[in-house]
């Protein structure tokens, strides 16, 4: 139930990833990343998730910004909406991306929201939001089901129990361009598609994306493939 108050925590504000890697490490499943914070707060105010342990990215500089790697257009995790909307070699290449991260709630959102909180975020159906023993919830029923049900933004197609779908802007962007997801853990670095970024409701009720406790969104990979080319978001 909505409840408008924060539970204590702990902040530990990392220096880089390999800091994060060791807070992740000593602490587990009871942290919390933390990047721009906007869903992270709705989260932690409602009381939906009370985390011991939040762990603060913003300083962490090898997560942000935009550069060319490889013949890829590589932005960290943490570059904000806004620097892409408004980066000169995203609005070239893939304006696409740029048009999508320019459409995300508002001009003040957008200053603060990432990229990586954007694509990892939970679902935003009321129901599970509110704190009702959904499928999602690890309960029996799915609310957004009924034909009288709020859910004119869930899923057409591919339900599995669950109807909710991600809320991100960017990631049906991602996917089209073929993107990869850059991520770091205690054992190294793996890439993984943008196509396979997004748990199949089938597989894991739970989940938005495949990312496993002790994982770290640190950057997204854009192939040269569809650079310049026209698209209609």
């Amino acid at each position: 139930m909505l409840k408008d108050t924060i539970s204590g925590f702990e902040l530990y504000q990392a220096t880089d990833v390999d800091h994060v890697m060791a807070l992740l490490d000593r602490f587990g499943k009871n942290s919390w990343m933390l990047a721009g914070g906007y869903d992270s707060l709705d989260w932690f105010k409602n009381r939906g998730k009370n985390p011991e342990i939040i762990i603060d990215l913003a300083g962490i500089e090898e997560l942000q910004g935009v550069r060319e790697l490889e013949g890829k257009l590589e932005i960290g995790a943490l570059t904000t909406l806004t620097e892409i909307e408004q980066h000169p070699l995203i609005k070239e290449r893939f304006s696409l991306l740029a048009e999508a991260a320019g459409k995300v709630a508002s001009p003040q959102i957008r200053n603060a929201a990432t990229l990586g909180g954007n694509l990892c975020q939970d679902t935003r159906c009321w129901y599970y939001r509110y704190g009702l023993n959904c499928y999602r919830a690890e309960g029996n029923t799915c609310y957004a089901s009924g034909p009288d049900a709020l859910n004119r933004e869930h899923a057409l197609f591919g339900a599995n129990r669950c109807m909710a779908v991600t809320p991100s802007d960017t990631a049906p962007v991602l996917v089209v361009l073929d993107a990869e997801m850059i991520v770091r853990n205690a054992e190294g670095e793996r890439i993984i598609r943008a196509e396979d970024f997004f748990m199949d409701p089938a597989v894991d009720l739970t989940r938005m994306t495949v990312l496993e406790p002790g994982d770290l969104l640190t950057a997204i990979r854009i192939p040269s493939t569809w650079a310049e080319q026209s698209f209609y978001f």
